[in-house]
């Protein structure tokens, strides 16, 4: 058996272990840091999805339904108008704008990821580098595949393209039927996922066998940057903002514009 055979069996046992036996698995990845193999899994599989999502969405309707969501009550003239205005869009630009958007994301978010955590060891002193932290960030996001399959099935599901993001992921907690009495509160954290959840629990149990350190030190210094940025969503979401749609009438007999507004 060939080398780089052996390192793809092995890789993807890693896969399994992440799922099943995660502690085997951050045992490996603590002496030999890999991140190619979940960076090309998750955010290509991500990619993949939104790319075919991206290909059947029928534009029309959901920029229309997004017009709707953010509180438009247009007349049926100016919906005509609308729509003629954006018959001519192309898919290709929401396809590689979606497909590169996946990508260049999660890079960025793991990268962010792992250069918090390592600054945090250069401060703790504790030896570990940015590879070791980049390698973390990659791998406790492999749970994101279940994701990813629930949006193909989804898409799969609805072949008309008629579906919002919103509604994308079956594990998201909204979708799960999760409801708060605030309806910003249902914006900002309706979107989480199930899979996310898993993530940073994984990232925190992997941070915490690595440094061998206590269950609640792990879990404050891994997830304060994501829990602040929880709440500043809730914060803004929850009355700190204000998002409107309006349409505009175009005098002398046009057909007017889309006016967006957000205000803090």
């Amino acid at each position: 058996m060939s080398t780089s055979t052996m390192q793809s069996e092995g890789g993807f046992r890693t896969v399994l272990n992440i799922l099943l036996e995660p502690a085997t698995a951050f045992a490996g990845l603590r002496e030999r840091p890999t991140w190619l193999l979940p960076t090309l899994l998750v955010a290509g599989g991500t990619a993949l999805v939104m790319l075919w999502y991206f290909s059947i969405l029928d534009i029309p309707w959901f920029l229309e339904n997004l017009l709707y969501q953010g509180g438009a009550d247009p007349t049926q003239d100016q919906i005509d108008a609308f729509r003629e205005g954006t018959e001519d869009l192309s898919p290709m630009v929401f396809m590689i704008s979606g497909f590169l958007g996946a990508i260049f994301g999660l890079i960025v978010i793991w990268i962010l990821q792992a250069g918090y955590l390592t600054l945090v060891s250069a401060l703790t002193g504790d030896g570990f580098r940015f590879a070791n932290w980049f390698c973390l960030a990659t791998w406790t996001s492999i749970p994101s595949l279940l994701t990813i399959v629930g949006m193909a099935i989804t898409l799969a599901l609805n072949p008309n393209g008629q579906i919002s993001q919103m509604d994308l992921d079956p594990l998201s907690l909204g979708n799960l039927g999760l409801q708060f009495g605030d309806s910003g509160i249902n914006n900002a954290i309706g979107q989480f996922s199930l899979t996310q959840l898993w993530t940073m629990g994984l990232l925190v149990y992997g941070y915490r066998l690595w440094l061998k350190g206590p269950w609640l030190k792990s879990a404050i210094i891994v997830l304060l940057p994501q829990l602040l940025l929880i709440g500043v969503m809730i914060f803004l979401f929850s009355g700190g903002m204000d998002f409107s749609v309006s349409f505009i009438d175009a005098e002398g007999g046009g057909d007017g514009g889309i006016a967006v507004s957000v205000s803090l």
